[in-house]
């Protein structure tokens, strides 16, 4: 990479980014959401109906990765090789 380019790079990838970030730093991001999303949520109107019945589905799914250079991919129960992660939908009747 020397050779090909002079100077200071960013990071590569978002990954690089967040890997940087210590205990601590979560344990504030964490704070400051917890204050905001409800506040955010109290204020703008997303999804109309929330305040009568909301519908929250939550599942898991499996990206799978190719090469060994993927951190934290891994066998997981499924027997594939990737990267777990969480999806969430909320809906309401309306």
């Amino acid at each position: 990479m020397g050779r090909l380019f002079s100077g200071v790079r960013a990071p590569s990838t978002l990954g690089s980014f967040l890997r940087s970030f210590t205990h601590g730093h979560v344990k504030q991001l964490h704070g400051v959401a917890r204050r905001f999303l409800p506040e955010l949520a109290r204020h703008t109107p997303l999804l109309p109906g929330a305040d009568q019945a909301a519908y929250v589905d939550i599942g898991d799914t499996i990206r799978r990765t190719h090469g060994y250079a993927k951190q934290g991919a891994g066998y997981r129960y499924s027997e594939v090789k990737g990267l777990n992660g969480l999806l969430g939908v909320v809906s309401t009747p309306l």
